[in-house]
């Protein structure tokens, strides 16, 4: 990949190390980092790096934090398609041994040793792993008791316990950029209650998107939040300062994270946790609207499955009042474009993935055809939900990307997403349509979307099945969506 490095100290022997699988691109001369970031020169410009690193060791060379952050902001506009990634090389030497060595600084101005270069690199490679593939975690479940507080509110009250507010801010800091956050807790329910309202709680009971209070055990606890939340139980981090509930949520769910939390250290000691958990599986890096909305739509859903009770599925589809925006990809949503293609598998047509600068290229393409589905109800706002992308050669278009967010399934959303998008193409002049489904080890639910759509079958194989339709076509889909905004019937060409 394309990676430029900023830092405090200077990095070529980093760089010669990164040169091995990356591009590197480094700024002239040595502690240029904020103008650099401030004003990035014409070649970082078109050098088009991918990822910018901000490298920052305050044992030998100090900076300012509130700097650090108006540059990334600087570069972030600058260089959109790029993800400006902070690591946090602090914990990244509590947890590396030998990190440091002096004489490294009187050599050459860079603190690190052999070994904290290599754990750099590492970390590096981790973190534009998760950037192209997804972090592997999404939530974080909490214990209250000990954990949100100290004390026990079941034998203190809700007056003898103290919230660990710094804690808490942390906590809702990751929260507010897409981590998901449960609380399980072995409690009575009405000893709980009051603490949502306590002033000196930073973090109410609408933070978050799931509470199992009750004296079932915790590993049932989050496998019936995974199952409310549609997310595997493998996406979860498990917080407890009990060595009992950890070993027993270990044994039981060996695909959750449960860290040791330090016996006596208080909520210092959850506070540097909470680092280590941060860096390990909640890394800040290109974070898109639907991230930052992401706990908010987990109550919205709980809302959507109190609605249906007693329904039948079209009384339900009607009285969600479900709005569709199809429209030409923008720049702005390159990222949730490639978020999409990364991270959607079941409805998915083709499963390609891309990174935001591919589609970029994709939308700059004179002969695609790049479309975003945004979706909304009665209960929310779901985001962009969907993209579709085609390649048009003349009177006819072939459809290479087909991808739909599960959250929005089973609600017929597609189906007006793809009128719309055939609309569209009429408009362009095309009157035949192409499409292929590829089977891989979880797009099942998508096997039959373009039968769905009553396109013909021309070719069908165990892997995979082609298709054609004639545009205009004699029926229009049945979806219960209306369409917003005149945006919709617009050009899809250049983005």
């Amino acid at each position: 990949m394309r990676i430029a490095v900023l830092s405090n100290v200077t990095t070529e022997v980093l760089a010669g190390m990164l040169r091995k699988e990356h591009d590197v691109w480094l700024p002239p001369g040595f502690g240029a980092w904020m103008e650099t970031a401030l004003a990035p020169p014409d070649d970082l410009v078109a050098f088009n790096p991918e990822a910018v690193f901000l490298l920052f060791d305050s044992s030998f060379a100090p900076f300012d934090a509130a700097g650090v952050a108006s540059a990334k902001a600087a570069l972030e506009r600058a260089l959109p398609a790029a993800a400006v990634i902070v690591p946090d090389l602090a914990d990244l030497a509590d947890a590396t041994g030998g990190f440091t060595d002096e004489r490294m600084w009187k050599l050459a101005s860079m603190p690190w040793s052999m070994k904290g270069l290599r754990a750099i690199v590492d970390e590096i490679d981790r973190l534009l792993r998760i950037m192209r593939e997804g972090a592997p975690k999404k939530a974080l479940a909490l214990d209250l008791d000990g954990t949100l507080w100290s004390g026990v509110i079941g034998e203190d009250g809700p007056d003898g316990i103290r919230p660990f507010a710094e804690f808490q801010r942390s906590l809702k800091a990751l929260a507010d950029r897409g981590v998901v956050l449960v609380a399980l807790s072995k409690n009575n329910p009405a000893d709980v209650e009051p603490a949502w309202s306590d002033p000196r709680m930073v973090l109410k009971r609408e933070d978050f998107a799931a509470v199992r209070v009750g004296w079932d055990d915790k590993p049932s606890g989050l496998v019936s939040v995974a199952a409310e939340l549609n997310l595997g139980v493998g996406a979860f981090v498990f917080v407890d300062d009990s060595p009992a509930e950890r070993a027993q949520m270990a044994a039981a769910l060996p695909d959750v994270a449960v860290p040791e939390v330090a016996a006596g250290e208080g909520e210092a000691g959850l506070l540097r946790l909470l680092l280590r958990l941060a860096r390990l599986y909640f890394p800040e890096l290109r974070i898109t609207d639907e991230d930052r909305r992401r706990a908010a739509r987990y109550s919205e859903d709980a809302a959507r499955r109190g609605f249906a009770v007693g329904l039948s599925a079209d009384e339900y589809l009607a009285g969600l009042e479900i709005v569709v925006d199809v429209h030409a990809a923008r720049p702005e949503e390159f990222a949730r474009v490639a978020q999409l293609s990364q991270r959607t598998n079941q409805l998915n047509a083709m499963t390609n993935r891309y990174s935001p600068e591919d589609v970029a290229r994709l939308a700059a393409d004179p002969r695609s055809f790049l479309v975003v589905a945004g979706a909304a109800d009665r209960f929310g706002d779901l985001g962009i939900v969907a993209f579709a992308l085609a390649r048009v050669d003349g009177p006819e278009a072939t459809f290479v990307d087909w991808a739909m967010s599960c959250r929005a399934m089973n609600r017929r959303i597609e189906h007006a997403v793809e009128e719309r998008a055939e609309a569209m193409l009429a408009a362009r002049g095309v009157s035949v349509v192409r499409a292929e489904w590829r089977r891989t080890p979880r797009n099942a639910p998508a096997e039959r979307l373009f039968d769905s759509f009553g396109f013909s079958v021309v070719e069908s194989a165990e892997d995979h099945r082609r298709y054609v339709l004639n545009l205009p076509r004699r029926e229009r889909l049945r979806h219960f969506a209306r369409f917003a905004g005149a945006s919709n019937g617009g050009d899809a060409r250049n983005g």
